[in-house]
């Protein structure tokens, strides 16, 4: 039985990564965790800007060559002594990467230019890559960035065969009024005369209020998820999962699952706001494509001209029933601002009316309670053999 139950611990913790979870992970730690498995990615790095800064405009060739060799072997020689401080093999992959190598990172590479022909500005500049490296690094792998964007998107790709569906049942007055406008002059003018990177910008701002929206709402959405199930519905959907063995191992009367920590909490967070996403963009996406052909087929080219009162930017051209067709910059634009309007209203519309949040959010509630169930179940199991352990 016990046996049973040890098989079942790793596949229940890969199984918590690949739903974006590993913060479920019993006793979870970023420098076992995360620098330890980005050690050798982290060291090339540094070897590279080593390698980089060493040489000096005033060395003569044969010097920077030496200089560059010295710096690559003290990188080399920094690697060798922390192992053998920890009585390892010289060369062998650290186990635990502390502070101490990771403040290494960011320090000697920085310290080659200064060192070598003090260059004060390339050195902070080298430091301060070292620092958003480590900060992407530690926020996509410590929080699972990559399997947690996987998992939402083939949560959401069910909601792929049903856009239609998702548009005529959450946006039958947003889409008229879309199209009303769309018909206009004023959205055509407004992308002819305003220039893309502005109309990026605005679309991107639309983008950041349905973010912020969804940012607002995510603690009270984790609340629900949060709130506690009995230990049999516990039992009943950890049963489907690779820690239905786990399940074995709980006592008659188990004690409720502890309370999210606040790194926990933060991980269920942010994949909320990932599959939300993923159904926003798709939303917004389904009303860029239908509006972009839309407008190809009923606003031809002399149309356009008409209302833009110039020749408009056109990328394709083409005829249609001896109709001049066209794809235009103009129209690429209005619709990509109608459609990122559109997401904008969906969020609202989605984060704040009940009726969409029990249509389209339903899979993902499941998903995650499921996900809390593993977790309560794992970690009762975890935290009742911890003292055996030590």
């Amino acid at each position: 039985m016990a046996g049973r139950q040890d098989d079942a611990i790793d596949p229940t913790e890969s199984w918590f990564v690949a739903r974006g979870l590993p913060h479920f992970i019993f006793r979870y730690s970023a420098s076992r965790d995360v620098w330890t498995r980005a050690a050798p990615l982290l060291t090339l790095v540094a070897l590279a800007e080593v390698i980089g800064n060493a040489p000096s405009a005033d060395f003569e060739i044969w010097v920077s060559v030496l200089v560059s060799i010295a710096a690559f072997l003290a990188v080399i020689a920094v690697w060798a002594v922390s192992n053998r401080l920890r009585q390892r093999p010289l060369f062998a992959r650290p186990e635990d990467v502390g502070p101490v190598e990771v403040a290494l990172f960011v320090i000697l590479p920085a310290l080659v230019p200064i060192a070598t022909d003090g260059q004060w500005r390339s050195g902070l500049v080298t430091g301060a890559i070292n620092l958003a490296i480590l900060l992407v690094i530690y926020l996509t792998t410590s929080y699972g960035i990559v399997p947690m964007t996987r998992w939402a998107v083939t949560n959401g790709a069910r909601q792929i065969l049903s856009v239609s569906a998702v548009l005529m049942r959450a946006l039958p007055l947003l889409l008229l009024v879309v199209i009303v406008v769309f018909y206009t002059v004023e959205p055509f003018q407004i992308a002819h005369e305003v220039p893309t990177e502005l109309i990026g910008v605005a679309i991107g701002f639309f983008l950041f209020l349905a973010t912020g929206f969804a940012a607002i709402r995510v603690p009270r959405q984790v609340g629900e998820l949060s709130d506690g199930e009995s230990w049999a519905a516990i039992r009943a959907r950890a049963a489907k999962t690779p820690a239905a063995p786990l399940c074995r191992g709980l006592p008659a009367r188990a004690a409720p699952p502890p309370k999210m920590s606040k790194k926990e909490w933060l991980n269920v967070g942010l994949v909320v706001m990932a599959s939300e996403a993923i159904l926003v963009l798709l939303v917004g996406t389904a009303m860029f494509l239908f509006l972009v052909v839309l407008g190809v087929l009923t606003v031809p080219t002399e149309l356009a001209e008409v209302w833009i009162t110039k020749k408009p930017d056109v990328l394709v051209e083409f005829g249609l029933f001896g109709a001049d067709l066209s794809l235009t910059t103009e129209l690429l634009e209005a619709a990509g601002f109608l459609a990122g309007f559109t997401a904008l209203q969906f969020t609202v519309s989605l984060l704040s009316d009940d009726t969409y949040q029990e249509e389209f959010l339903t899979d993902l509630r499941e998903s995650l309670r499921e996900s809390l169930a593993v977790r309560a179940v794992y970690l009762t199991v975890m935290i009742r053999r911890e003292p055996a352990r030590t």
